[in-house]
């Protein structure tokens, strides 16, 4: 945080994570958490003013200073930064002696001290006024404190890193099976040896083995005695199981400092093919402990060898490739874009043949799959969950061929995001992604969308910014321009971007629709009006192209709706859902669009038709699928479903069935609270984000670039 001027904005999207004592703050997920595994998320508000206090190492900030880098320089209340102080204050409580602690500075401002641990005999404290970093032996046992996490150093490992390369330091316990099963205790010595090969690559991990274990292994010590003696921080156990023809591994992953247990699963594989099960758990758990290292120790991955370069070319033809079939889908062209897939999916089955487990092409396999796209895997006729269980699978083998793979770590996240609405998971990943591979286009595409559906469209548009100068090529990656600045109440902006692609390629189906989305979501009249025309201007003395003349159509039928005569639209509507309903599973993709969330959109336009019975069905449809299309409309969104809709007892307890659905409509309250987004409140009212001067001529400048 170094070089920021104390009244610069905090923008947490730019902020790193960085640690204060025992307590590592994660800006960007809006987290902290302590070496005890304690986590407590704060808003967003919160989290900035706890970034610009920490930002000054402890110099004083005045209330003027706070209220420039953390609420944009507009009027607030005293009130107001009061209220931010004292919940910081009370978090420094909650977090207890390994905190930080505030200082009010009469008619001067604030100022935040890390607060020291208590002593322990033999471990030197570590104060943060005289910014010194301490790394000492406690003892015989050879433990060092080094930045808040005990390592053991041990004759076969390196020796202990800075604070600033600290790692957690892992014991993979010996896995147990039937003493009496020969076989099945081979298979498990293996297993252990393996996962622990495994698991040296994990960023940010050390792992114990060896003469450790031994020493600790079945003398039945608590969770804290394995601590004690070998100052690992996280014990993974696993035991080995068969029936009929099948093994199994049921694998838990243990915070020794608290004896908790943070998670346990369950691994299955043919009893004739062990390596399917060590290669399974050790994904498995690459996977869980990614999830829980920060991910601040993460980094730049380091040039390294390409492994097979006839692999590595293939792969990087099949990523173009697939590329292309995005581009193909949205121009309509369905039959190019399948052609185009198989072609990808070729080239990623030689890859493999060539390097087994190679991760580049279990990543775009896992992509091909998930959307249903080559032929091939369209053909099996898998259900969404099914499409998504394969290609979760298949990530997580690339992550246990490499766990520094940035492109398997963003489509996993992006996975969590849009099917699993594990909004933690996928910042927690996308923030690996991007600290492992900063220029990961995809990540930083996928990420803005995760960062939309929360509410927090500034922190979403910062994305979009550097994803436009990494690759701004495809238009399915351009329209997230127009998408965020929408979101913040720039709609004029948004239609003249949205335009001004439509002028390079104006008879693309899945720009038509978005235009027509946009303004049958927010029922404007002059939006259908202008959309109708300009259309009618572009085609004059010409023959409409048959996407063109469809959206034409359904835009008058829209408009006819909006000025009380639905039945044109109803029509349309009714004869959609009677296909949508009969479509065939294997069309995973439509049009572009995830055929999942063409009920969405349906039921938009069947609320501009007043058909809210069938608005209110299809979106439950939707949800159910994992569908949350257009962000605009979700609650507090500035496009949102008609008021006598929402009254309806039904459209309420939709948004409250799910508890993870339930948390983001909460996080979007509070985003638009914190001025993150343009919101409808509940009451009608309409309040739009402040945008600094700068940020808005950004923007406008961008808009203008594409014209």
């Amino acid at each position: 945080m170094s070089g920021e001027e104390y009244g610069e904005s905090v923008v947490l999207a730019h902020a790193l994570a960085f640690r204060i004592g025992d307590i590592t703050i994660e800006p960007r997920a809006c987290l902290l958490r302590d070496g005890k595994g304690r986590q407590k998320a704060v808003e967003p508000r919160v989290m900035q003013v706890l970034v610009a206090l920490a930002r000054t190492k402890g110099a004083p900030v005045t209330r003027d200073e706070l209220i420039a880098s953390c609420w944009d320089g507009r009027f607030v209340s005293n009130d107001a930064v009061s209220r931010v102080i004292s919940i910081l204050r009370g978090i420094a409580k909650d977090f207890g002696h390994a905190s930080f602690a505030i200082e009010t500075l009469n008619k001067v401002g604030y100022r935040l001290i890390e607060q020291a641990p208590p002593e322990v005999p033999g471990v030197p404290v570590s104060n943060t006024s005289t910014r010194r970093s301490v790394i000492a032996l406690a003892g015989a046992g050879g433990v060092a404190a080094i930045g808040g996490f005990w390592l053991a150093e041990r004759p076969d490992r390196a020796s202990p890193r800075s604070s600033a390369q600290a790692a957690q330091l892992l014991i993979v316990m010996p896995f147990t099976a039937d003493a009496t099963d020969g076989s099945l205790s081979a298979i498990a010595r293996d297993a252990t040896e393996t996962m622990r090969d495994d698991l040296h690559r994990v960023p940010g991990l050390r792992v114990i083995g060896g003469l450790a274990t031994v020493a600790v292994a079945g003398k039945g010590l608590s969770s804290k005695q394995i601590a004690a003696a070998t100052g690992a921080t996280l014990a993974l156990t696993a035991n080995l199981d068969r029936a009929a023809a099948n093994l199994y591994a049921v694998l838990a992953l243990t915070d020794l400092t608290s004896g908790q247990q943070l998670w346990s699963g369950r691994v299955s594989a043919v009893a004739a093919r062990p390596g399917d099960l060590r290669r399974d758990a050790a994904g498995t758990v690459i996977e869980q402990l990614l999830l829980r290292l920060p991910a601040s120790a993460t980094r730049p991955a380091e040039p390294s060898l390409r492994g097979d370069p006839e692999a590595y070319r293939l792969c990087n033809e099949a990523r173009m490739l697939c590329d292309e079939v995005r581009e193909r889908l949205i121009d309509g062209d369905p039959k190019q874009a399948q052609r185009l897939a198989d072609q990808a999916a070729e080239q990623t089955i030689r890859a493999l043949a060539l390097q087994g487990d190679y991760a580049p092409a279990l990543v775009i396999q896992a992509d091909l799959v998930r959307n249903g796209w080559s032929q091939a895997f369209g053909a099996m006729q898998l259900s969404t969950q099914q499409r998504v269980d394969r290609a979760h699978g298949l990530l997580r083998r690339a992550l246990r061929s490499d766990p520094t793979n940035s492109a398997a770590m963003s489509s996993l996240a992006d996975i969590y995001r849009r099917f699993g609405w594990r909004w933690d998971d996928a910042e927690t990943l996308f923030q690996h992604a991007l600290a492992n591979n900063p220029s990961n286009a995809h990540a930083h595409w996928a990420y803005s969308h995760q960062l939309a559906t929360l509410g927090r469209a500034r922190d979403a548009l910062a994305q979009t910014f550097t994803l436009r100068a990494l690759d701004w090529t495809h238009l399915w990656r351009r329209i997230t321009l127009p998408r965020m600045i929408y979101l913040l109440g720039l709609r004029d902006a948004a239609l003249d971007s949205y335009y001004s692609e439509l002028a390079k390629r104006p008879g693309n189906p899945f720009l038509l629709w978005e235009i027509y989305y946009l303004h049958a979501a927010e029922h404007s009249v002059d939006g259908l009006k202008r959309l109708i025309a300009a259309l009618d201007k572009r085609w004059e003395g010409h023959t409409q192209p048959p996407a063109v003349g469809a959206i034409v159509d359904r835009s008058r039928a829209a408009l006819g709706a909006m000025q009380g005569s639905p039945a044109a639209l109803l029509a349309i509507l009714d004869a959609e859902r009677v296909a949508l309903d009969a479509g065939a599973l294997s069309k995973a993709t439509l049009g572009g669009r995830a055929r999942d969330d063409l009920g969405f959109v349906l039921a938009i336009e069947y609320a501009c038709a007043g058909g809210y019975d069938a608005a209110i069905a299809l979106l439950d449809q939707a949800l159910a699928a994992k569908s949350v299309y257009w962000v605009a409309a979700l609650p507090y969104g500035n496009a949102p479903f008609p008021d006598a809709m929402r009254a309806d007892p039904r459209f309420q307890a939709l948004w409250r069935r799910d508890p993870r659905l339930a948390e983001a409509v909460e996080r979007r309250r509070q985003a638009a609270a914190a001025g993150q987004m343009a919101a409808a409140w509940p009451d009608g009212h309409v309040t739009l984000p402040r945008l600094p001067p700068k940020l808005r001529a950004q923007i406008l400048q961008a808009v203008a670039a594409s014209d």
